[in-house]
């Protein structure tokens, strides 16, 4: 068996409450500690004597140590609760918390007396251990005697409690393994999957660039088929490069990259890119940046722009003709600029139940594969999950007298009198 600690199966706050109620019900002292003997809660129930005297002289201390890790010892070579005196000549007992047959801790404590006081000892201890005998005296007799019989008791009760501890650790500790097991089998068909997905990714580059070159070269009633692959091509080539990126995600593996940046240059960009990937599909695209949008920012361009493209070429894919306008504005928020850029769709519609998909994804806001026109959607998840990470927040809505609109908001930080490191 692994490694294993109790922190780690029961939590130390419950473990403090049981403890604390023992103490309070026996009018014993109990402490709970690791399975090398260090604490792991605070003492209930502990005496003056114990607390304040004896343990606090260096010999005592020594002595005492000695004796908690004896009884402890003893405790957990039988595997069963131990009742002992201690140096002092108090009684304590130790009952061990296990997993399997692994001790991961102890229930330790008691200090308490169960026979009348021999002066003349005590005196002797006092005086080894540097203390003033009357201190010691007065102290150890102030401490509650029980008689042995009642000690034992306490015991068998204290032995009901850590097998039940015992029990709860040993659930999450299977609990926990099965989540490893399967935490690893997850990361393996990820690797998989994603190692997978990047091969498939090359071959379709390759493919697309050859067909391209081929097109180009031959002139025949052929062409307009090949350029039919090609543009499908390009579509296979998207889906996969989304299910890199919705693996990656998955695994947190997305990091950002804030730099200074332009917006309208940004926008620019990206629908150039997509437009070269796509087409238009016969739909005139407009720019549009309102003037309160400071002409630098830092943030994440690319993530910004990686966002809008898949919107872009979802609303180019999704319909022929009729205008699509990007819109970016901007409000001052705090010591930031609230940024907002709207893609919208004059002739996309979405059905009721397609936009209560999106809409219930969004609030879900969890990296998953979404259901769209019957097959598998990761550019919704990628955008929503891209503008979280930067403190964003992702909508879609009817726009007033038909068509669509998505709408990406996230802060940004403006720049002024800089000139922009990329875009």
């Amino acid at each position: 068996m692994e490694k294993v600690y109790l922190q780690d199966l029961i939590d130390v706050n419950i473990l403090q409450k049981i403890q604390d109620g023992f103490s309070e019900y026996t009018g014993m002292a109990a402490l709970i500690t690791d399975s090398a003997g260090m604490p792991m809660t605070r003492g209930s129930g502990f005496t003056d004597f114990c607390k304040k005297l004896v343990r606090e002289s260096k010999p005592g201390g020594r002595r005492c140590e000695a004796c908690d890790r004896e009884g402890a010892f003893k405790a957990l070579r039988s595997g069963k609760t131990f009742v002992y005196q201690c140096h002092a000549g108090l009684t304590d007992y130790a009952a061990p918390i296990m997993v399997g047959d692994k001790v991961i801790g102890s229930f330790i404590g008691g200090q308490v007396r169960t026979a009348e006081l021999d002066m003349d000892k005590l005196h002797g201890k006092a005086q080894e251990m540097g203390i003033d005998p009357q201190l010691y005296v007065k102290a150890i007799s102030e401490t509650k005697f029980m008689p042995r019989e009642d000690v034992e008791k306490a015991a068998a009760f204290l032995s009901k409690i850590t097998e039940a501890l015992s029990a709860i650790a040993y659930c999450s500790y299977l609990a926990i393994q099965d989540c490893r097991k399967a935490e690893r089998a997850a990361r393996s068909q990820s690797d998989f999957v994603m190692n997978l997905s990047m091969q498939m990714k090359q071959n379709i580059e390759e493919w697309m660039e050859h067909a391209g070159d081929l097109i180009e070269q031959v002139d025949s009633p052929a062409t307009d088929n090949m350029k039919t692959l090609l543009r499908q091509g390009t579509e296979v080539y998207s889906i996969v490069e989304d299910a890199v990126e919705y693996i990656k995600m998955s695994d947190g593996k997305v990091e950002l990259n804030e730099d200074n940046y332009r917006i309208r240059a940004l926008l620019e960009e990206v629908v150039d890119n997509v437009v070269g990937h796509y087409g238009d599909n016969g739909r005139e695209i407009r720019i549009q940046v309102d003037e309160n949008v400071p002409e630098f920012m830092l943030g994440d361009a690319g993530r910004i722009g990686q966002a809008l493209s898949k919107l872009l070429s979802n609303s180019i894919n999704g319909a022929k003709g009729g205008v699509i306008t990007i819109c970016a504005s901007g409000c001052k928020a705090s010591y930031a600029v609230m940024l907002s850029i709207s893609v919208e769709d004059s002739v996309l519609e979405l059905s009721p139940g397609q936009l209560g998909k999106i809409r219930e994804y969004i609030e879900n806001g969890s990296v998953q594969e979404m259901e769209w026109e019957g097959r598998p959607e990761f550019g919704f998840s990628i955008v929503s999950f891209l503008i979280r990470q930067m403190s964003g927040k992702f909508d879609v809505n009817i726009k007033p007298g038909g068509g669509t609109v998505f709408t990406i908001r996230m802060p940004q930080l403006e720049v002024k009198g800089g000139m922009a490191h990329g875009i």
